[in-house]
């Protein structure tokens, strides 16, 4: 009976024996890679497929891979939907460190700092999807970095949502066709644009259209084609136009205190993420907004995109709000319409 009770105790020391030298060997590996492990969150408020979605885990996942043998491992966690904070929260939670990385909707930045940052509320104001890429890839990108700091956030890059078009429920191919309509509006900017056309604007939620579009209570709506799909819109307009009334990016930042506390060799690493995030962003939005506008076409919405002449009364129609910006705005304003008008003779 002895010699079992010795053999039990001689089992349980080995176990222990060989527990401490399974995390020694680990304390030691990560002492070797000298890298500490760190939890970050990052939120956002649209499905993890989405485009922008899609910036985000790409960014997640190239932050934990590339971190690992940096002086801190950060291991991120995703918070899509709205899981976290809304898009309206967001601006405030990245800049008192309520999360470390997010979406940011300049329409609902509240900031004085944020008003030069409004000119991607301005219709039509870029021609190309590679103009505005170049553009946020250039000054123009670093001047929003700078208004970004002194809002307590680091840019860190773009994720893409896609164009903006109108929708009803008659044909629209000029801006005529929607005077006196009531419009659904997504924002201020939209709203303004609305107004400018002639249009009366109406602002509900996106959960709303397709009621409000059913009983007669709105004419149309301004959205992305893929809102139009995949909250069946189609089965109540079938009307649209293609003609990128906007290409809508989303700033991705980080709270500027946590990002100054990481060390070189770890921030060096996020950019380098976000840069694959980005370009992987961009990708799906511009082959995603094809294939929807494509998909709407077969749900038997008629998509119009206007002439050359019928394009230009639209930019003509909302030509007050460029007016409008640089006066508000002043030199910086003139500088980013600069930057924009150099890349759209570069990029038409």
């Amino acid at each position: 009976m002895k010699n079992k009770f010795s053999l039990i105790i001689l089992v349980i020391v080995l176990l222990l024996i060989t527990g401490c030298d399974s995390n020694g060997e680990e304390t030691a590996n990560e002492e070797a890679s000298g890298s500490n492990s760190k939890q970050i969150r990052i939120a956002y408020n649209l499905p993890s497929e989405h485009a922008t979605g899609v910036y985000f885990e790409v960014l997640a996942d190239e932050i934990s891979k590339r971190t690992k043998n940096t002086s801190i491992h950060l291991k991120p966690q995703t918070f899509p939907n709205g899981q976290l904070y809304n898009d309206s929260e967001l601006p405030d939670a990245l800049s008192t460190g309520g999360v470390e990385i997010g979406q940011i909707n300049i329409g609902f930045l509240a900031s004085s700092e944020a008003e030069p940052l409004r000119i991607v509320d301005l219709p039509f104001i870029f021609s190309s999807w590679e103009a505005e890429w170049a553009a946020e890839d250039g000054e123009y990108g670093e001047i929003f970095g700078e208004q970004f700091e002194k809002m307590g956030m680091k840019l860190l890059g773009w994720s893409m949502y896609g164009t903006v078009e109108v929708y009803g429920n008659e044909p629209i191919k000029v801006p005529e066709d929607l005077k006196g309509k009531k419009m659904r509006a997504f924002g201020q900017g939209s709203a303004k644009f609305l107004e400018e056309i002639g249009a009366s604007p109406v602002s509900i939620s996106s959960q709303e259209i397709y009621q409000s579009m059913e009983h007669g209570t709105i004419d149309g709506f301004m959205t992305g084609p893929s809102s139009v799909v995949d909250r069946s819109l189609h089965e109540v307009s079938k009307y649209g136009t293609n003609m990128a009334i906007n290409y809508i990016p989303f700033p991705a930042t980080a709270n500027l205190e946590w990002w100054n506390s990481l060390p070189e060799d770890v921030q060096s690493a996020v950019i380098e993420a976000s840069k694959i995030a980005q370009e992987k962003s961009r990708q799906v939005a511009k082959e995603s907004d094809k294939e929807y506008k494509q998909k709407l076409k077969e749900l038997g919405v008629e998509v119009y995109e206007p002439t050359e002449e019928e394009y230009e009364e639209w930019v003509e129609a909302s030509s007050q709000r460029r007016e409008e910006y640089v006066e508000q705005n002043g030199e910086l304003g003139q500088k980013l319409l600069d930057i924009v008008d150099t890349m759209n003779e570069k990029y038409p």
